[in-house]
């Protein structure tokens, strides 16, 4: 068996020097490149979503004026109106609860009971005039409620005018001449007649 020369290095120790040396010489006739920092791959691709390309950069919204909506009406406030006609004219409320009373005397009164719609219109309109031309105030008219009885326990209301008067009064001829107009209490009549109140004459 040979021996080694002397110098030379022996075993796994000798091995791994001489990879180091030829890695050196390798290198040695190598160019490195630029050295970089490395970056992280997630990081890096959290930050390329974020950030938005030219082309899809949001565009400034701009401020739209503020509507304040405009505050619901009361349950009260809505059955009261759909309980009132459309063609009833408040009355002042303490005119009416005293003429209800018998405090306000009632000037003078109308019954258009039994009248045809011709006959009841000219009756109408010529008491409405007398009244306002005398000073008048306060009118009752009285319409009925038109209910008729049609068979055993069965009833028909027609009401032609209860239902027609109310327009009579809001007609060009007798709207200037009234004030108010609203169904009369109870004890005058209830729905078969009408409060009328005049306006005020004027003098010359």
């Amino acid at each position: 068996m040979a021996r080694k020369p002397p110098g030379a290095p022996r075993g796994r120790k000798s091995g791994a020097l001489r990879d180091i040396v030829l890695w050196a010489a390798v290198g040695e006739t190598v160019d490195p490149l630029a050295r970089r920092k490395s970056t992280d791959p997630r990081a890096a691709l959290l930050k390329a979503l974020e950030t938005p390309g030219p082309a899809e950069k949001k565009k400034p919204v701009p401020d739209l004026p503020s509507f304040a909506a405009p505050p619901l009406p009361s349950r009260g406030a809505l059955i009261a109106a759909s309980t009132v006609p459309a063609w009833q004219k408040p009355i002042e409320p303490n005119l009416r609860r005293r003429v209800e009373r018998g405090r306000e005397p009632i000037d003078a009164t109308l019954d258009l009971h039994g009248m045809t719609q011709v006959r009841a219109e000219a009756a109408l309109e010529r008491f409405v005039k007398a009244c306002a031309a005398r000073g008048d105030r306060t009118l009752l008219v009285i319409t009925g409620k038109g209910i008729k009885k049609t068979g055993y326990l069965q009833l028909e209301q027609k009401g032609v005018l209860r239902e027609m008067v109310p327009r009579w009064l809001n007609a060009c001829d007798l709207a200037p001449l009234v004030a108010g107009i609203e169904t009369a209490h109870q004890g005058h009549g209830g729905g078969g007649a009408l409060y009328v109140r005049l306006k005020r004459r004027r003098t010359t």
